[in-house]
């Protein structure tokens, strides 16, 4: 029986994961995707083929907010609490989307509280655009639109995967960039040890948890 089915985007967000729970029962790892519409298939699948009791996404982010308490950020790991989808041509008065879309997803209060037992400060909201946001401004503006500190590709994806699977769902995710111009180079830096911080803090979490 599986327990706790954690995805990632891609492999080497949920590698060193794998050396952490080796032969561990009761848990199934994924990598599902990368972007909004593979995560949201793949992680759809992966549920489909564990039939978990909880899903939790383990990944990478984007921080926003100011320069020195966004570097200061980059390495450590972080939970999850509200996910936002957010259009940036929406946000900017060039598109709109239809009234009964879905763009706001809560992670499970109990799993998140048992997660952020072990991480500083509470857990933080998350925007996932389409894109990542290369435009320091734009990222300063997708903040104070959603009240998000962190930014991620697929955790909305996913959240909703596990929402229409209804499973708990939580997520965790490593800091490895500033939102801005020099995001990429500094995610091509930092993610590795995001990673392991992320997967460190999941890892943690399922050693206290109940198994089967």
């Amino acid at each position: 029986m599986i327990r706790t089915l954690v995805v990632s985007a891609f492999e080497p967000e949920i590698e060193p994961l794998r050396q952490l729970v080796q032969g561990w029962r009761g848990i199934a790892l994924a990598p599902v995707g990368i972007g909004a519409v593979d995560a949201a298939v793949g992680a759809t699948r992966a549920i489909a083929r564990a039939r978990p009791e909880r899903v939790v996404f383990v990944g990478t982010s984007g921080i926003y907010g100011r320069k020195g308490d966004a570097a200061a950020a980059i390495g450590t790991a972080a939970v999850a609490g509200e996910i936002v989808c957010v259009s940036t041509a929406a946000l900017k008065g060039e598109a709109y989307l239809p009234d009964a879309t879905v763009v706001r997803a809560e992670t499970s209060r109990r799993l998140r509280a048992t997660l952020a037992a072990g991480t500083p400060g509470d857990p933080r909201g998350v925007a996932c655009p389409l894109a990542i946001t290369r435009s320091a401004a734009l990222g300063r503006r997708i903040a104070a639109a959603t009240g998000a500190t962190l930014e991620n590709l697929e955790a909305f994806a996913v959240a909703r995967a596990a929402a229409a699977a209804g499973v708990e769902f939580a997520a965790v995710l490593g800091i490895a960039n500033r939102v801005g111009p020099e995001g990429h180079d500094e995610w091509r830096r930092h993610h590795r040890a995001a990673s392991r911080a992320a997967c460190a803090l999941v890892a943690r979490f399922l050693n206290v948890a109940p198994r089967s």
